[in-house]
């Protein structure tokens, strides 16, 4: 028993020690910078949810040699709950568009602005393919603080350049266009020249 208490109270000493050096650790701005007050990778914008149903997401690596919109992009697309409690983005062997629950799912806006610019998709593809010279299916929004938010891979566009919308509009749905091997919406932001981290505001749906 002696042992035993010896051993916990060297491993509670050690963890204290741990945690009093993790603390004094000063905070590591983005490679380059010598310091977080310019960090732009601090920076985000919150908008609302992308597509209608459950939403997934993955985050792309901060590249700073692609535009401003690939930067710290984050790709979305919706999942549905199987009866074994795993959650899947597609069903059977997700070989068709058709396959994906994320396909042709409303895309709604992402905050009250103006759409500033539409691109048409000419191509759809294939999951697991992917048409890098096709035109992808853009939509850009600026709303009053002068952040633009982009929209890729969208089809069924609703929307027209100068149009004004609410967030949660809808203004399109999900496609497989261009750039891309499964059905989701790319979404990038900034602002000026400063790429913006992406946030959803998982209550906005019921704000709205």
């Amino acid at each position: 028993m002696i042992v035993t208490i010896n051993r916990l109270s060297s491993i509670t000493l050690l963890l204290s020690s741990l945690m009093l050096f993790l603390i004094t650790i000063p905070t590591n701005a983005q490679h380059g910078l010598a310091n977080t007050e310019n960090d732009t990778l601090s920076k985000s914008v919150i908008i609302h949810p992308v597509i209608e149903g459950e939403l997934v997401s993955s985050e792309h690596e901060y590249k700073s040699k692609l535009r401003l919109g690939d930067q710290l992009g984050r790709d979305f697309t919706v999942a549905e709950m199987q009866d074994d409690g795993i959650a899947k983005r597609y069903k059977n062997k997700g070989r068709t568009n058709k396959d994906w629950y994320g396909w042709r799912k409303n895309v709604l806006a992402p905050f009250d602005g103006k759409v500033t610019r539409v691109q048409y998709p000419d191509t759809t593809n294939k999951p697991g393919t992917m048409n890098r010279d096709a035109d992808p299916g853009l939509i850009f929004f600026q709303n009053k603080n002068h952040v633009t938010v982009i929209y890729a891979h969208a089809r069924e566009i609703e929307v027209e350049e100068g149009q004004q919308v609410k967030a949660g509009d809808v203004v399109a749905k999900v496609g497989n266009n261009g750039n891309s091997r499964l059905p989701h919406i790319h979404v990038g932001a900034w602002n000026k020249d400063t790429p913006l981290q992406i946030q959803v505001d998982l209550y906005a749906p019921h704000r709205n």
